[in-house]
């Protein structure tokens, strides 16, 4: 009798190749994934993953890995892209120092683009080069004011609890590392305001609900009794309280606490902006208005609290105009305009005014009016501090010479932190002056004249000879002490994609998003 049978050796091949078939996958999938961790080919700007040349090291105090890899989300990991990645550190100075709107860096900062295929692989194209160790630049930055002076104020605005949830991160970003107090009056309803209230004060707020019977407009007005009521049961310390709306965005609360100690605070002030709009002037009034943030010392509540009842019966205007007769009826306290508070009364792209280079301590309209992502927009703080946000500087400054006519044509990068980053490339014909860098451009809807008090003066969207290519901020990312911000373009032809890492403290933890920076 045979040993095996014939029926019987036939499965015995099939389960021998089918060992075999999962073998040869199991080798290629680890091939693929060494080849993903240390790919074939490197790039003096890929900032994914750069291999060494053979027997290269880093040199041994490299202020940065290049072989780091970029914190994507995985739809970009997955696309093809032309990529740049450039480092920056953050020197803080005092926190009283001041810089000129578009400040100048020397020595190139960009490095060339390099196609990188899927999972940031470097494109055979590009050739093998690589980078031991990059350039980092130094820039100074404002250190942030010390979040004591915040202790002072008192914020109150009216909304809903789903509003308020939906723009935590915003309210997280503006007040949770402060001192402030915040009172929110929200419709009277049957919810447990105890439980809602326990709820934003253990994310970090230090935040009171209280239901009021009143319309909208009645109860941001009705905030004068809410704010004498806490004042006298909770925080006889307060000195300042200001009127906001829920989305009324602050860079930095303790500048602005510092800077409200310029005031005598046992006198009368009615502190605020101007709409930017001058129709909205025109129809509102010459009031602070309240998505910017309206200031009153704690001497003018006092009166505002004593002709309350007779100010509220006034009727079913805005709550901020409501406030502005009020303090002009009874409160002898003329309005103090604040320029850099925004309320920001404009519609579709405002590239100009975020890329204006001005002083900007508060935002609003930034999830209605028009739409930006103002907290990525701030998560460099973690890293360079509050006051490096929308800060500008210049760049690869170049001039390509055209032997055949003798002229050039200049090129040059504009960053404006956390926002944009623009590429200008000027004709052999176009003067060094094309662009007033001290005027706002204007890029938003509405007619240019109706902004000229404000912001003006405007210089135009498009100018002749000058060719405008703008990165915008997609995502950032906190890793570790640093912050890795992504800018993109997309072409017919392609996606750009260009990476700012932020070097953050080496201690870890980020610098400038609560207290003073070290």
């Amino acid at each position: 009798m045979p040993l095996f049978r014939l029926k019987t050796f036939f499965p015995l091949i099939a389960i021998c190749c089918i060992g075999f078939f999962f073998w040869c996958m199991e080798r290629f999938d680890q091939a693929a994934f060494l080849r993903f961790k240390q790919p074939s080919g490197a790039s003096s700007a890929a900032g994914g993953q750069i291999r060494l040349a053979a027997g290269q090291q880093l040199a041994k105090h490299c202020p940065a890995d290049p072989a780091v890899a970029a914190p994507l989300p995985f739809n970009e990991w997955l696309s093809r892209k032309n990529y740049t990645r450039a480092y920056f550190r953050p020197r803080h100075v005092d926190s009283q120092t001041t810089f000129s709107s578009l400040e100048d860096i020397d020595g190139p900062v960009l490095p060339p683009f390099t196609t990188l295929e899927r999972g940031m692989v470097v494109s055979a194209e590009n050739g093998d080069h690589t980078v031991p160790c990059p350039r980092v630049i130094d820039v100074d930055v404002a250190a942030d004011s010390d979040i004591e002076e915040t202790s002072k104020l008192l914020f109150g605005l009216a909304t809903t609890v789903d509003r308020l949830d939906r723009l935590l991160p915003s309210l997280l970003y503006s007040y949770g590392d402060s001192k402030a107090g915040i009172v929110v009056l929200v419709p009277d309803s049957d919810d447990d305001t105890d439980a809602q209230e326990l709820y934003f004060r253990s994310r970090g707020l230090d935040l009171r609900i209280r239901k009021s019977p009143l319309e909208f407009t009645a109860r941001y007005f009705g905030l004068v009794e809410a704010f004498a009521d806490i004042i006298r049961t909770e925080r006889p310390w307060t000195t300042w309280v200001s009127f906001i709306d829920d989305d009324t965005f602050w860079p930095s609360l303790a500048t602005v606490a510092e800077e409200l100690k310029l005031f005598d605070v046992n006198k009368r002030h009615y502190i605020g902006a101007l709409s930017e709009a001058s129709w909205q002037v025109q129809t509102f009034g010459h009031i602070a208005f309240g998505g910017a943030g309206v200031f009153v010392s704690k001497p003018l509540l006092d009166v505002l609290d004593t002709y309350y009842d007779e100010c509220q019966s006034w009727g079913e205007q805005p709550g901020d105009q409501k406030l502005g007769q009020c303090i002009q009826r009874f409160g002898d306290a003329p309005l103090t305009l604040w320029p850099s508070l925004y309320q920001m009364d404009m519609k579709g792209e405002i590239d100009g005014v975020y890329e204006s280079g001005r002083k900007i301590e508060s935002l609003h309209h930034w999830n209605s009016w028009y739409l930006q992502d103002v907290v990525k927009m701030s998560t460099v703080a973690a890293a360079a501090g509050r006051r490096s946000v929308l800060r500008r500087w210049v760049f690869d400054q170049q001039e390509i010479p055209n032997n055949i006519t003798g002229k050039s044509v200049r090129t040059f990068w504009v960053m404006t932190n956390g926002y944009s980053l623009v590429k200008y490339t000027y004709g052999e014909d176009t003067p060094n002056d094309a662009i007033d860098f001290d005027h706002t451009e204007k890029t938003w809807e509405e007619d240019p004249r109706g902004y000229e008090d404000r912001l003006g003066p405007l210089r135009d969207k498009e100018q002749e000879g000058v060719i405008k290519e703008r990165w915008l901020l997609k995502d950032a990312y906190v890793v570790g002490p640093n912050v890795h911000q992504f800018y993109t373009r997309d072409y017919e032809d392609g996606r750009s994609v260009i990476e700012i890492v932020w070097l953050g403290p080496a201690n870890g933890g980020g610098a400038g998003v609560g207290g003073t920076a070290s």
